[in-house]
C-alpha cells in the first residue's frame, strides 16, 4: 500500500509541475493587446429639477473661446468695503490680520 501511494503522490506531483512549466507567462502577455479592450461609455444624465436654458444667455454655447473680455463680470478684490460698525470692540488687543502666525 505504500508503494501505491508512493506511485500515486509522484505521478501526481509531476502532472502537477507539468501543468505549472506549460503556463508561458511571457507569452501570454505579449499575445494582450490593449486596444482589443471595448470601452463602454453611459452617458450620465442628471435631472435638476429645472431648466437650464432659463438661467443662460440666447446662443449659449460653453465650448466658444470668449469674443469681449471686457463684458465678463468679476468681483475687484480691490473693491472697497465699508462696515457700519466698530470692529475693534469685537476683536482682541493687538490684533493684526497680516501679522503671520507661525
Amino acid at each position: 500500500m505504500k508503494n501505491y501511494n508512493l506511485k500515486l503522490t509522484i505521478i501526481i506531483g509531476l502532472f502537477a509541475a507539468n501543468t505549472a512549466l506549460a503556463i508561458d507567462p511571457v507569452k501570454e502577455a505579449s499575445d494582450f493587446d490593449v486596444n482589443s479592450i471595448r470601452e463602454i461609455e453611459n452617458e450620465i444624465e442628471i435631472d435638476l429639477g429645472f431648466d437650464t436654458a432659463d438661467y443662460l444667455p440666447e446662443n449659449f454655447d460653453p465650448y466658444a473661446y470668449p469674443t469681449n473680455v471686457e463684458g465678463i463680470n468679476f468681483i475687484d478684490p480691490k473693491d472697497d468695503f465699508e462696515v457700519d460698525f466698530d470692529t475693534k470692540k469685537y476683536l482682541p488687543e493687538g490684533f493684526d490680520p497680516y501679522k503671520r502666525n507661525r
